[in-house]
């Protein structure tokens, strides 16, 4: 019975960490031009000065959208220098936009990391302290397990009070903008999606949630 308990303490403690772990769509838009990314290259960018979070940002997220029939690339393989705009010009937007298309990208997928978000959050204990208390009566004999009406009575229900307590919750807000770069300026915005993932277990799960997220809305 011991080891039943401390089975099924454990069965209750990964269910409340999964339960506290979510990713979820905030904010999607898509205009009427969202089908043109069908039939053109997707240049993936992932914006961070880390180089090392770039690579792996962005090749899960080619990955994510190769898996739905589309043409994605990471931009590290193909401008390993790539370096955010700065003293942003006409010009120099201009000059950009032919560097992606003279390699052959008419979409461009920029991704980033919005803001990351702290807060403390009141939540009640919940569970069992053994099997007995899971089925909310404890019975003295086997007979009255199987509700033998000859057993004897069964006893109440042990009454286990739990103090609430305060977990902390951290949100990665991530976003990710996608543009067709060969149509006019005014209708170049293809799309923007925004992901919120609270309490992930590993730096690697908010990026694969973010991936999949992207994908799935391109499907």
């Amino acid at each position: 019975m011991k080891i039943f308990n401390k089975y099924f303490s454990f069965v209750l403690i990964s269910q409340l960490l999964l339960a506290c772990s979510s990713t979820k769509l905030s904010n999607s838009y898509k205009s009427e031009n969202i089908s043109s990314i069908r039939n053109a290259k997707i240049l993936v960018v992932s914006r961070t000065p880390q180089n090392n979070v770039r690579k792996s940002y962005e090749n899960q997220i080619a990955r994510s959208l190769k898996s739905k029939g589309l043409e994605a690339m990471a931009s590290h393989n193909i401008f390993p220098d790539l370096k955010p705009l700065t003293n942003k010009t006409v010009e120099r937007i201009a000059n950009t936009i032919a560097m992606f298309r003279d390699e052959g990208f008419d979409i461009l997928l920029l991704t980033s990391l919005k803001d990351v978000q702290e807060q403390e959050v009141l939540r009640r204990q919940e569970g069992y302290n053994t099997m007995l208390d899971y089925y909310g009566n404890k019975y003295i004999t086997l007979k009255g397990y199987y509700d033998d009406v000859n057993a004897p009575p069964k006893l109440d229900p042990i009454q286990t009070e739990l103090e609430p307590i305060t977990q902390k919750e951290v949100t990665f807000i991530l976003e990710a903008v996608t543009y067709n770069l060969s149509l006019p300026e005014e209708q170049r915005l293809l799309s923007v999606i925004t992901t919120e993932i609270t309490n992930p277990n590993s730096a690697s799960s908010v990026r694969n949630g973010f991936a999949k997220t992207v994908a799935t809305e391109f499907k």
